[in-house]
C-alpha cells in the first residue's frame, strides 16, 4: 500500500470539500478511494496478491513433488469407511 503524499492529500481534500462530513470521515473516504484505485493500478500491472499466488502456481520453480499443495494425493484425505474404522453414522443404532 502507497501512502498519500501531503501534498495529494490537500488535493483531494479540497476534491471532497463540499461533502458534509467531519474532516476525519472526509480523511477516512480519501483513504478507501485510494486503497480502491491501488488495488485496480496493481491488478493492472499483474501484483494483486491473488495474481501473484496464481502466477507462483504456475511457475516451475513451484512445482517441485507433485504431492505438493495438492490435498486429493494426500492419504489422509482418502474415503473413510466408517463401518470398519469403527465410527457409526447410523443415528438408530443402539447405543453402548
Amino acid at each position: 500500500m502507497t501512502l498519500i503524499s501531503s501534498e495529494d492529500m490537500g488535493r483531494y481534500r479540497n476534491c471532497v470539500s463540499g461533502i458534509d462530513l467531519s474532516d476525519s470521515d472526509k480523511d477516512e473516504l480519501i483513504h478507501i478511494v485510494h486503497q480502491i484505485m491501488q488495488h485496480f493500478v496493481d491488478a493492472a500491472f499483474g501484483e494483486a496478491p491473488d495474481q501473484i499466488t496464481l502466477s507462483s502456481r504456475a511457475n516451475s520453480h513451484f512445482q517441485g513433488d507433485n504431492s505438493h499443495a495438492r490435498m486429493g494425493t494426500s492419504l489422509e484425505h482418502e474415503t473413510v469407511d466408517l463401518v470398519s474404522e469403527g465410527a457409526k453414522n447410523n443415528p438408530k443404532a443402539p447405543k453402548g
